[in-house]
């Protein structure tokens, strides 16, 4: 009597376990979920401006941004595409009350944002706004973003001394949407003009 020998058992076997994991591998692919674009954010912001001092401090720190056309400050918090968003008043403003119970917002903070960089010098000024002012080299952080495409353009302390004064953190220019000739070492008063009402 002979006697037939077959792999058709184990083909079968084989091509079924193909099909499985193809089949699998398929599924997968298909629930792999796409990188959602409805949680993108694009702010119309081209560059900020923030200025941030102790957080336990008490004192009045103003941040002060002239552009080619504009000058914004707390007076004038809004000038066309500057705006100073936060006028931050030392502990003044960092309280709030929910429920009876007032709590306290340890942060001094203020920001500007800019939505257009047209051509022109660019001045980014701190004021020491308290009139009681008692302490020697107070920092103040100052710090320039540029949004898109993402870069600090300039972070660094700025030190006051005494009441009421002024000092000019960064300058630079804008030439034909580049941010150029960034500069330290210049004073400008422009808050000071403002108030005297000189252009």
């Amino acid at each position: 009597m002979k006697k037939y020998s077959s792999n058709l058992a184990f083909i079968d076997l084989l091509f079924n376990m193909l099909v499985g994991f193809t089949c699998l591998f398929i599924i997968s692919f298909l629930l792999i979920n796409p990188i959602a674009k409805k949680g993108l954010v694009d702010p119309p912001v081209k560059l900020m401006v923030e200025a941030r001092w102790g957080d336990e401090s008490k004192w009045d720190v103003d941040l002060w941004a002239k552009s080619p056309n504009s000058l914004v400050g707390y007076p004038s918090k809004e000038s066309g595409y500057v705006t100073l968003s936060r006028d931050d008043l030392g502990k003044t403003n960092d309280t709030y009350t929910v429920n009876g119970i007032t709590k306290v917002v340890k942060r001094n903070y203020e920001v500007v944002n800019l939505t257009d960089l047209p051509d022109g010098e660019y001045v980014i000024n701190v004021h020491m706004f308290s009139a009681q002012f008692n302490e020697k080299l107070f920092p103040i952080n100052i710090r320039v973003v540029q949004i898109q495409p993402y870069r600090v353009i300039y972070e660094d302390n700025v030190y006051m001394d005494w009441p009421k004064q002024e000092r000019t953190a960064v300058s630079f220019n804008v030439v034909n949407g580049k941010i150029r000739d960034i500069n330290t070492m210049v004073q400008q008063k422009i808050r000071t003009k403002y108030e005297l009402g000189v252009p």
